[in-house]
C-alpha cells in the first residue's frame, strides 16, 4: 500500500504541475511577434517608402492623343483623324532600381476623346470603344529602361517604359518610348505607345464612318505627360 500511495501521489504532483504549466503558456504574452508573422507584417509595408523612392501626381495639362489614319472621300491624300482627352489622372512610383510600385496607374477618360468630327466622335464612343461600358483606358507602369537612376533632380530624359494596358476590359503588355525633361517639381514627358497597334489588340471593331473611304488598321497612341513630384 505504501508503495502504491507513493506512485500516485507521483502521478497526482505530476498533472498539478503540468496543468500550472499549460496555464502559465497560454497566460503568457510574447515579447515580440514569431519570426514568420515579422516578416509578413515587412511584406505588406508599401514599397513606396523604400529609400530613394519618388512619387509622382498627374497635373492638369496632361493629355492622350489618338492618331488613324484616314482616306476621306474628295480628298487626294489620306489624313490622320486625330481624337484627343485632356483628363488623364494617376500617380505612379519609382523605385531605385527603375520599377514602380503595384499601386501605380495612369488612367485616361476616353469617354473624353474629342475630334474635329461629332459624327466621327459618335461612332469611336458608341461602335469602337463603348465608352457608355468601358469609359477609361488604365495604364500600369512596370518597370523603365534607360532612365539614369538615381533620377537627377533636373535634365533631359530618354527611355523605355514597359507596363500593362487595359482598354475595353482587354489588358495587354505595352511599351512607350519617351523623351521630356525632369525638374525641381516633377516630369514633363512624351510618351508614344511602340509599336502602333491595330484596332483587333484591344478587342475593337474597326469603324466605318461616312464620307471615310478607307481606315488604316493602326492605332498610334501618345501620351502627354505633366506630373508633380511628392505625395
Amino acid at each position: 500500500m505504501t508503495l502504491l500511495r507513493r506512485l500516485a501521489a507521483l502521478v497526482v504532483a505530476s498533472v498539478a504541475l503540468a496543468a500550472c504549466g499549460g496555464a502559465g503558456a497560454a497566460g503568457a504574452v510574447p515579447s515580440s511577434p514569431p519570426a514568420s508573422t515579422s516578416a509578413t507584417a515587412a511584406g505588406r509595408a508599401s514599397a513606396s517608402t523604400v529609400p530613394g523612392a519618388l512619387t509622382f501626381t498627374v497635373a492638369p495639362g496632361s493629355k492622350a492623343i489618338v492618331r488613324v489614319n484616314e482616306q476621306l472621300a474628295g480628298r487626294t491624300l489620306p489624313s490622320d483623324a486625330v481624337l484627343t482627352s485632356d483628363k488623364v489622372s494617376g500617380r505612379f512610383t519609382l523605385l531605385p532600381d527603375g520599377t514602380f510600385t503595384p499601386d501605380s496607374a495612369i488612367t485616361v477618360d476616353l469617354a473624353a476623346l474629342a475630334s474635329d468630327q461629332a459624327l466621327r466622335d459618335n461612332v469611336v464612343h458608341r461602335v469602337v470603344l463603348q465608352t457608355s461600358t468601358y469609359p477609361d483606358a488604365t495604364f500600369v507602369p512596370t518597370k523603365a529602361t534607360g532612365l539614369p537612376l538615381p533620377l537627377p533632380a533636373s535634365g533631359d530624359l530618354s527611355f523605355t517604359l514597359a507596363g500593362r494596358m487595359t482598354v475595353h476590359g482587354v489588358a495587354k503588355d505595352m511599351t512607350f518610348d519617351v523623351t521630356g525633361t525632369r525638374t525641381s517639381g516633377g516630369v514633363q514627358v512624351t510618351a508614344n505607345a511602340a509599336p502602333a497597334f491595330p484596332f483587333a489588340t484591344f478587342g475593337l471593331t474597326q469603324p466605318h464612318v461616312a464620307r471615310v473611304l478607307s481606315i488604316k488598321d493602326e492605332i498610334r497612341l501618345e501620351v502627354d505627360l505633366t506630373a508633380t513630384s511628392g505625395t
